[in-house]
């Protein structure tokens, strides 16, 4: 069998196939199957795919054969192949790994942040804590937003502090303060203030650091404004202090600090040797350049969140960017200068520029569900979270976003199954999204009528807040709104009452105060405008829109507008029956029975759920005053039947018993002559019925029962001597019938 070329390129082809399969014993006999024929291969880049590949294969195993697997990285460098990540994969094992591998990756590929990775885990290994620190802080110079990076520097940092501290020797108190600083190791910093061989600035550092550990940031402001400002402090503690302030939101303080470091002097790139790099790696990490950077991040932002000057906020992100095209944190303070002005396409352009240089995934995605929340593109923020969620574990802030989307887009049910998760299975400290995951649920709670559970998580929510400041007032103003769906008028004045006090009543709720105040006759504060039509929206919209102004219109006494605007709110309110029962009033204050017969009517039809014993005896009535005694009669029972309670108490079986005599009179107008007799009959099962029933059995007997003499004799017989009005014609008729039942039955 003749093997060409080629088909040691298939060969080489089926162990990369195996390989990223994980098919380690097929990779070994296509190894092998390659070794005997590689010489037949002619060109350097089949050589290099081959020694890569076999590279690879001797990562399978548990032990590293480090000669054999650097003895194809030389192949590699021989055939002029080698490139960046093959310098990679073998510094990667950095136990097994010698040094001067790194040297030579070092030199080859200085602004290589994998392998100076590896060097500084070997450094780390090995205990060469200085040198490890060296190589991270030209790192974090280089690459600022590699977190990993900064960790393990801290870790190495600590240790070397450690070491420092337990040694015998006496230790450079510059790199002890320098090791204290970075870790935040108080006792030392403590020792560090009145140690003599530091000179005053870094005795002032000291002093700063265990201030900002021990003191509340209010303290430390005022030792600025006393002590700290009028010290000689260098760039670095001034730094310091702005990123303490900064921390907790005390942007104020970020102006009166921070001072423009000058521009940093960066080291030329001149070296051959390793040696010639370590010194250009610490004149690099001590250019200042990293420094430059951070002073126009911290200036920005103090101009995004304090000043909202954007004249400075655009040359920070110029000159910022100017040093260091590819700063992450500066095209965040890019993204910001456009949310500035509200240009959310530029803002999300910067975003994507952000991430591209080394933003982390999650905050890139927490950005953009800010600018999506902005633009109000609810499904853009569900596509988000579920890309979050698909790399990392949910938190409150993603639940919040997600379940806010959902409850945007009316998708209510999802919604509580995330804010459920979220409340249940999320620790819920003061300054979280608790609460406005707790307002979100009253939303639904709202949507679906279930007040009490409202005013359950109405309490929660404002547990978090302060009485009396906005975000407890914009609860009280969803109150307000619940309780007008309520039918609570009273308890809703209460809220609309303190709301207006405070000066946080939402605009949109003052026509509701002013219906309120005049519908239910509760007190109207002195210093609340009359309605008017200056209180119209002349292009109405929304559901808000037509509610208030169907309401003003209510108050003005323009009740066909009332109507008109109200209806179009019922239409569009999620509490429709509510609504249309507003229509129904409105138009009985205006003696619109027709208006008042349709709203009840189509609560009954298209929202029955929504029906109330109320809503069922006023459409009675308006059947029975339209002559239509069927659908009262129907609708009458309907009540009876669906609120016994209501029908007990407000109806009791007194001697006029509204709700028997209703029947009676409805099934004599439906010519009910056994229904008439049934009901009639209850109403003279009294011992003393009233005389008004007697008479009209007695008509209804002279009608439908003229022959039943003795029915009609104890009919006149109870009214001779209950009635003291007897007719003389009814005392006529009373000897007749006797007359009659003496001569038919007893002659």
């Amino acid at each position: 069998m003749i093997i060409s070329s080629n088909d040691i390129i298939t060969y080489i082809e089926r162990a990369e196939a195996h390989y990223k399969n994980n098919q380690y014993q097929a990779l070994q006999s296509v190894i092998g199957d390659i070794q005997e024929y590689v010489t037949l291969l002619s060109e350097p880049e089949d050589f290099a795919r081959y020694y890569r590949i076999y590279m690879l294969y001797l990562g399978v195993y548990e032990e590293m054969n480090m000669p054999v697997l650097k003895s194809y990285l030389q192949a590699l460098i021989d055939c002029g192949q080698v490139q960046a990540s093959d310098f990679e994969y073998v510094c990667s094992f950095y136990k097994e790994c010698e040094q001067s591998v790194y040297e030579d990756a070092l030199v080859r590929y200085p602004y290589n942040d994998t392998i100076q990775l590896h060097y500084a885990f070997k450094l780390q290994n090995e205990n060469r804590y200085q040198d490890a620190i060296l190589v991270l802080k030209y790192l974090l110079e280089c690459y600022p937003a590699l977190t990993e990076a900064r960790f393990l520097l801290w870790d190495i940092q600590a240790a070397q502090l450690e070491q420092l501290c337990d040694s015998n020797e006496e230790a450079d108190c510059n790199e002890l303060l320098d090791l204290a600083s970075a870790t935040h190791n108080k006792s030392v910093l403590k020792g560090l203030q009145l140690d003599e061989r530091l000179d005053l600035p870094s005795q002032t550092l000291a002093h700063m650091h265990v201030a900002m550990w021990e003191n509340k940031s209010i303290d430390n402001k005022g030792l600025w404004n006393s002590e700290w400002k009028y010290l000689e402090i260098t760039d670095r503690a001034r730094m310091l202090l702005v990123d303490y302030f900064q921390s907790f939101m005390r942007n104020d303080m970020v102006s009166q600090i921070i001072k423009d470091p000058g521009e940093p002097q960066l080291p030329e790139e001149d070296f051959s040797n390793f040696e010639g790099f370590k010194i250009y790696m610490q004149d690099f990490a001590k250019s200042g350049w990293q420094l430059a950077q951070h002073y126009y991040l911290r200036y920005g932002d103090s101009a995004y969140y304090h000043s909202k000057n954007r004249d400075v906020l655009n040359q920070c992100v110029q000159r910022g960017l100017a040093l260091n095209p590819k700063n992450p944190n500066l095209h965040v303070l890019k993204a910001r200068s456009f949310f500035f002005i509200q240009n959310y396409n530029e803002t999300g352009a910067a975003y994507h520029e952000a991430f591209r240089n080394g933003l982390r995934m999650s905050e890139y995605l927490f950005y953009l569900l800010e600018v999506n929340g902005r633009i109000e593109s609810w499904q853009g923020i569900l596509d988000i979270v579920e890309q979050f969620h698909r790399r990392l574990p949910p938190t409150l802030k993603t639940l919040f976003f997600k379940a806010r989307a959902l409850v945007k887009l009316a998708r209510f049910y999802e919604a509580l199954v995330v804010i459920n998760e979220a409340l249940e299975d999320f620790p819920l400290p003061p300054h979280s999204y608790a609460p406005w995951l707790y307002n979100l649920r009253m939303i639904i709670h709202m949507n679906n009528q279930n007040y009490t559970v409202f005013f359950e998580d109405m309490q929660s929510e404002i547990n978090y807040y302060k009485i009396g400041d906005s975000d407890y007032c914009s609860t009280m103003n969803l109150c307000v709104e619940a309780l007008l769906e309520m039918d609570d008028y009273k308890e809703c004045h209460k809220y609309a009452i303190y709301n207006h006090e405070q000066g946080q009543l939402a605009p949109e709720l003052y026509p509701v105060f002013k219906w309120i105040c005049y519908y239910d006759y509760l007190p109207k504060p002195e210093d609340l405008a009359p309605a008017s039509e200056a209180d119209l929206v002349k292009m109405p919209t929304t559901f808000i829109d037509f509610r208030n102004n169907g309401l003003i219109h209510w108050i003005l006494k323009n009740f066909d507008a009332a109507i008109g605007n109200l209806s179009q709110a019922a239409h569009m309110a999620n509490n429709k029956a509510f609504y249309l029962k507003m229509v129904a009033s409105c138009a009985e204050d205006s003696f619109n029975s027709a208006e008042a017969l349709s709203a009840y009517k189509t609560v009954k039809e298209q929202v029955p759920e929504a029906g109330e014993y109320k809503t069922f005896f006023k459409l009675y009535n308006f059947y029975k005053e339209e002559n239509e005694p069927k659908k009262a009669l129907e609708t009458l029972q309907h009540s009876i039947q669906s609120y016994p309670d209501y029908t007990f108490f407000d109806f009791p079986k007194d001697e006029y018993n509204m709700m028997l005599r209703s029947h009676k009179i409805l099934s004599q107008k439906l010519e009910d002559v056994e229904g008439y007799t049934k009901y009639s009959a209850m109403f003279l099962s009294k011992d003393q019925p009233s005389v008004q029933a007697l008479y009209d059995q007695l008509t209804h007997v002279k009608t439908h029962f003229e022959s039943d003499a003795f029915l009609l004799h104890n009919i006149l017989e109870e009214l001779s001597q209950r009635d003291d009005d007897f007719k003389e014609e009814e005392f006529e008729l009373l000897k007749n019938v006797k007359s009659s039942i003496k001569a038919t039955y007893f002659t």
